[in-house]
């Protein structure tokens, strides 16, 4: 199925990119690796009249590391960050994300922003980056500010993201000393498949005694969540009881939306035993399932 006929616009700055934006309005929409707007576009589902390329800007594909930790530029392709030894010394769950996405022909070609601000609630990376504190810098001609990615995520395909504002780059803090992270994705149909759900783990601590829990998951709501109330599991031994507290606060956090992949019943249970197993993995000092 061809796409329709529209005009692809191609900015040379970010600012200019912003420009477009705001000029052509709901018409317009940026495309990056294009790996899922081009097979929207041609299956008809959208259709938009201007296209903005942002692939002719320069220095946003960047992956570096300072003394506040780990930058990606939205333009970095998925491929880049999965193979990044930078990355995967530092946040190597982080690169786990990344490499789980599609397979390695999308990876290549796809980008960071794009997979971030395509706001799905079945993504990979976001679940990582939210138990790692990311933060994310949305660029527009007025300003730069920095979202939280917890903050950024509003609903379905809803982000916080205002008219004009292009996400620029992610920004990774230093993980805690002495912790440990995990990412666990779960597909019921094929490897290359959307998750029926995801769960990012960081644990600081052992089996005898947890400092610090966080849970992160994808595919179990309307947006990536980050778990709350993990404070109950410090200074505990984790145990079969405290295992099945923190499922039972996970379940009262989602709300899985039934699809081909699982329906929410199916969806509930399986957080229960991917939660269960990302924790038991990192207690262990064993993250290798």
């Amino acid at each position: 199925m061809t796409i329709p006929v529209f005009e692809l616009l191609r900015p040379k700055t970010l600012a200019e990119a912003s420009e477009l934006l705001l000029k052509h309005g709901d018409d317009a929409r940026l495309i990056a690796g294009g790996t899922t707007l081009v097979i929207l576009m041609k299956q008809r589902t959208v259709y938009y009249p201007y296209l903005i390329d942002l692939q002719g800007i320069s220095g946003l594909d960047h992956i570096t590391a300072d003394g506040e930790g780990l930058r990606i530029g939205a333009m970095a392709t998925q491929r880049a960050v999965e193979t990044s030894l930078l990355v995967r010394r530092s946040f190597p769950a982080l690169a786990d994300a990344f490499g789980k996405i599609g397979n390695v022909r999308v990876r290549t070609t796809a980008t960071v922003g794009g997979n971030l601000a395509h706001a799905d609630y079945r993504l990979d990376p976001p679940p990582v980056l939210l138990i790692l504190g990311a933060d994310l810098v949305l660029s527009s001609p007025k300003q730069t500010r920095t979202v939280p990615i917890k903050d950024f995520y509003r609903g379905l395909y809803e982000t916080a993201l205002e008219p004009g504002e292009i996400l620029a780059e992610v920004r990774v803090p230093p993980a805690p000393e002495g912790s440990r992270t995990l990412y666990l994705k779960y597909s019921s149909l094929s490897a290359n498949d959307w998750p029926c759900l995801g769960v990012a783990a960081l644990l600081k601590g052992n089996a005898k005694r947890c400092d610090e829990l966080r849970l992160g998951v994808g595919g179990l709501a309307e947006k990536p969540l980050l778990i709350e109330g993990l404070e109950l599991a410090r200074n505990e031994t984790i145990t079969d009881s405290l295992l099945d507290e923190i499922a039972r606060l996970v379940d009262e956090q989602i709300s899985p939306i039934s699809d081909l992949r699982g329906s929410e019943w199916y969806k509930r249970e399986m957080a229960r035993v991917f939660v269960k197993r990302a924790i038991c993995a990192l207690a262990e000092e064993d993250p290798h399932l």
